[in-house]
């Protein structure tokens, strides 16, 4: 065999060998299934696969419509880690039950806000009174009957529709002029001010007792067990992202505009709206579990105790 044969054949066993080790290391890079949901406020779980760790983990995303349906998928271990609401955390707590996912970084407050027909003139907080504010049940009710207690008003000074669930009927009421006002989850209260039909007036209901929490990043606790390392990287990850869509806004326009396609027009006024923060509030969620209670949407509050043990907080 002459040299240049050998060559050849030592050539082509090199690209043999490159092409077995191709799919080999390609499935030695770990998989996280992340759940999240179209909303302004999702950013940073959302760009986890677009930072420097993507290019180490393949990040599959699965968009859910309820915050509930998430829990659920994320304590069977359907999913690793997902986008999740307070509320869910806390009415886990409150079945007293060992955890099935703590929170490990904070995405957002606020992001619930009460918008007024632009002819309804609303320059304080005493002007609700008497108002018909339409209300989603559950936490914008929350977020309404806790801000006006704050600010010194009763909510049983308003008039109250309840709503299903959020989306086009609430919009829709403001339009026919069924209600004065609406408190709604974003980006449905910029979808109304951005069409021209209604505003935010001054009193801003996520200023309230529990500093207006509304969603963090959660993980399956066998998740967190078995790959805790990875999950500091998650959460290290998140809370750059968060910061440097703090920085920019525009930044953050343009990364939901192009990743969930959203109109720009709506996304430039709701994320005025949004306040993004990666930190984790476990003493605010105790005044938040008192509310559930007191609004019937939990038996019991759990204990302090028992709430802590729902959040990874870093040492």
């Amino acid at each position: 065999m002459t040299n240049s044969q050998i060559a050849g054949r030592f050539g082509l066993a090199l690209l043999l060998a490159a092409a077995l080790i191709a799919p080999a290391a390609a499935q030695d890079k770990p998989k996280v299934r992340v759940g999240y949901f179209s909303q302004l406020h999702d950013a940073a779980v959302l760009d986890l696969a677009s930072g420097e760790l993507g290019k180490a983990v393949n990040f599959e995303y699965v968009k859910f419509q309820r915050y509930a349906d998430a829990a659920i998928a994320l304590g069977r271990g359907d999913i690793d880690i997902s986008s999740l609401g307070y509320a869910s955390i806390i009415t886990e707590a409150a079945k007293n039950n060992d955890p099935k996912f703590k929170l490990v970084a904070g995405l957002a407050r606020g992001a619930i806000n009460l918008v007024c027909r632009t002819e309804v003139k609303v320059a304080a907080w005493p002007d609700l009174k008497g108002k018909t504010i339409g209300v989603v049940a559950g936490f914008p009710e929350i977020f309404l009957d806790d801000a006006l207690r704050t600010h010194g008003q009763q909510p049983a000074d308003l008039k109250k529709v309840n709503f299903a669930v959020a989306g086009p009927p609430v919009l829709q009421s403001l339009q026919d002029r069924s209600t004065d006002c609406a408190a709604v989850f974003e980006p449905f209260g910029a979808t109304a001010v951005s069409s021209g039909y209604a505003y935010y007036p001054p009193t801003v209901i996520s200023d309230n007792s529990f500093r207006g929490l509304n969603n963090g990043i959660a993980a399956n606790t066998g998740f967190i067990e078995k790959h805790g390392e990875l999950v500091k990287k998650i959460v290290a990850s998140s809370n750059a992202s968060t910061a440097r869509f703090v920085a920019s806004e525009q930044r953050w326009i343009d990364f939901i505009t192009a990743s969930q396609g959203f109109d720009p027009a709506i996304v430039k006024v709701g994320v005025k709206r949004v306040s993004l923060d990666s930190a984790l509030y476990p003493r605010e969620a105790a005044t938040l579990a008192a509310n559930m209670k007191n609004l019937g949407l939990i038996r019991a509050q759990p204990s302090d105790q028992q709430l802590q043990r729902f959040f990874l907080l870093a040492k």
